[in-house]
């Protein structure tokens, strides 16, 4: 008889893989007091739906849902997406599982182990995970790995992300150390802010010919289990979450005899989970721009008359005098006129009134906010709040019932309530510290600063109207995505005519003019030496990369307008980095020597320069040298 393969491709096994329902934290109040994290709509369509989805495209043919919260609610939803024939229905079995004595992550898998439903590998998925990744080829290989190295325990599944990258949490940052079978040797994870200072174990340098650090990875939140994985939890009752898990494994790796690995997507493959609002908000632009094809959102994007980025539901009334802007809109939501909402998220059978005002801040299902009301600065409303006229909430959370803790002030009306978040680690001092930490929208750390002074001073009507989204535009991700390219493909050496391919695009990805793309591409090149390079030495490393994306430069920089953008995208690069502005005279010799642009180009931008300017008076001696040189040609030519 021929022995059994481990193969995944065994009819008798089948994929298995645990989804946990529940966050286990208060990252989503007071949204999550009515409203389970599985159900959390994003863009139109709940979270699950997309988990179950890329469970059902990965080949997983069995889904243990563990809740325990909410749980006849969740168990509703899922037999009525299964009567309406839902994507995932036809491939993926899905069992329920409830606890709800279970406290933590770690208490959801030491209940699973105690039921002994899962037989083999299985894929193991913390709550509001999105993504498009192939599963069998990684499982196929974390099966390969185990036949090796009998102690496998998991293998972490990441993404590629550079530092300032859309969907990059700050709070999610980590530092990746592994050998060259990549086994994980080292794995912190940094909290933005804190000490940026990292002690790596000698041991790790001694006892490995080959190691890699990686500070350029996003976790997907997925990884693939083996077998000892909740044993391990079950022995180990101080894993309360995955990061214990890995911590645990890394620093007793002799004493528990397993080991864990990652793997790198690339390409199309994306992956990501909502651990927070921030996250909430890049997955959100992230699902808009098709970037987890064929997992799609629910809803119709406009790009006309109410801005870009605007993904509306089904049966929505909105007058034809509101403003929208880079906002995403559920079903049955009625807006009034001369509504402005700017990156607002609006849940399902919402009503808003006339002349109200929305920013970076989400409105819970089932809310009314009343003529004239202004809610913005991250503010978080729950299910069913009810704001009365010119109601101005910011920074806040709001609930529609009494919290149990109710002090004085906290009542806004007789559905909406403030609430406060208890934070162990860091003292309340003005009120708002938490309803920042836990409900901020603003992707960009800057801002983390200025949120108080932009509070001071924007509490009138007319301050409001000055307030500028800190959110980046489709033109700033394109720029991020650009810079990333132009990266990996000098560092690894890529055809210039591939990465063209890639810049286009992620040009069509985030709708950008062909103005945009010209300007950024030529600041991005001149931009990648100050990642490595600074003071003289940034000269020689900018000539290098110059020469290296040529072809690139003449692909974008083919004529008069182009040439405009390229030179814009000069001067502003040298009005904010002295290593530019002191070479900008020979960076342009350059570009004039390789005819990426003409003198014209050059003399008609020198005049519309500020005479007064450092970069005009470093251009100066080149652009005299260029019409002494004009002057001698027409000469020439008289005599």
């Amino acid at each position: 008889m021929a022995k059994k393969s481990n193969d995944i491709d065994q009819k008798s096994d089948i994929i298995q893989a645990i989804v946990i329902a529940d966050g286990f934290g208060s990252e989503f109040l007071p949204l999550s007091n009515d409203v389970p994290l599985a159900l959390l709509q994003l863009v139109n369509k709940p979270l699950i739906e997309y988990t179950l989805e890329f469970l059902s495209f990965g080949g997983v043919e069995e889904v243990f849902l563990f809740c325990c919260s909410h749980v006849d609610t969740i168990k509703d939803y899922i037999n009525n997406s299964r009567n309406q024939d839902a994507v995932w229905s036809q491939t993926v079995k899905v069992n329920i599982i409830i606890s709800e004595s279970c406290r933590s992550f770690g208490d959801c898998l030491r209940d699973l182990d105690a039921k002994g439903l899962l037989r083999g590998n299985f894929v193991l998925c913390e709550p509001g995970v999105i993504s498009n990744v192939k599963l069998l080829p990684i499982i196929k290989k974390h099966i390969e790995i185990s036949t090796k190295d009998k102690g496998t325990a998991m293998t972490l599944i990441y993404q590629e992300a550079g530092v300032g990258q859309y969907g990059r949490c700050p709070r999610e940052e980590i530092v990746v150390a592994s050998n060259s079978e990549n086994r994980i040797l080292f794995h912190k994870k940094i909290n933005h802010g804190h000490d940026r200072k990292i002690n790596f174990p000698l041991e790790i340098f001694l006892e490995n010919n080959c190691v890699s650090i990686h500070h350029d990875l996003k976790d997907t939140h997925i990884a693939i289990c083996s077998p000892s994985v909740l044993p391990l939890f079950s022995d180990n009752f101080d894993f309360q979450t995955r990061d214990d898990f890995i911590k645990g494994l890394l620093m007793n790796e002799e004493i528990l005899g397993s080991t864990i690995y990652w793997h790198l997507i690339k390409g199309n493959q994306h992956g990501g989970a909502i651990t927070n609002w921030r996250m909430y908000q890049a997955l959100s632009q992230e699902l808009a721009n098709h970037w987890f094809y064929p997992i799609t959102p629910d809803g119709r994007t406009f790009s006309g008359s109410f801005g870009r980025g605007v993904i509306i539901g089904s049966n929505c009334s909105i007058s034809e005098s509101s403003n929208i802007s880079r906002s995403i809109i559920g079903n049955n939501v009625k807006i009034g006129k001369n509504v402005t909402l700017e990156n607002a998220y609006i849940m399902s059978n919402v009503k808003i009134h006339n002349d109200c005002f929305i920013s970076n801040s989400v409105i819970g299902p089932n809310s009314i906010l009343r003529s004239g009301c202004k809610v913005t600065f991250g503010s978080v409303l729950g299910a069913n709040v009810e704001l009365n006229k010119e109601m101005f909430v910011k920074n806040t959370l709001v609930q529609s019932k009494k919290p149990e803790e109710y002090k004085d002030g906290d009542k806004l009306s007789e559905k909406a309530y403030k609430i406060k978040l208890v934070d162990d680690e860091e003292e309340d001092i003005d009120g708002n510290k938490l309803a920042r930490q836990f409900s901020k929208l603003h992707l960009d750390e800057e801002y983390a600063n200025s949120d108080d002074d932009l509070l001071e001073s924007s509490d009138s009507e007319d301050d409001l109207s000055n307030v500028h989204s800190p959110v980046p535009d489709d033109t700033n991700m394109f720029f991020s995505e650009v810079i990333d390219s132009l990266t990996r493909g000098y560092e690894d050496k890529l055809q210039c005519d591939n990465l063209i391919l890639e810049i286009n695009s992620s040009r069509y990805a985030y709708n950008v003019t062909l103005k945009e793309v010209n300007y950024n591409v030529v600041k991005a090149i001149l931009n990648l030496p100050f990642q490595h390079s600074s003071g003289q030495q940034y000269l020689p490393a900018l000539l290098r990369t110059l020469v290296y994306f040529s072809p690139i430069l003449k692909n974008y920089v083919r004529n008069e307008s182009a040439a405009e953008d390229c030179l814009q995208a000069i001067e502003d690069v040298a009005a904010s980095n002295n290593e530019l502005c002191e070479c900008i005279a020979k960076v342009l010799n350059w570009f004039y020597d390789k005819d990426h642009l003409s003198e014209e180009a050059i003399l008609q931008w020198f005049r519309n320069l500020d005479s007064g300017s450092r970069v005009s008076a470093r251009v100066m001696p080149f652009v005299k040298w260029l019409q002494e040189a004009e002057e001698a040609s027409s000469s020439d030519e008289s005599e």
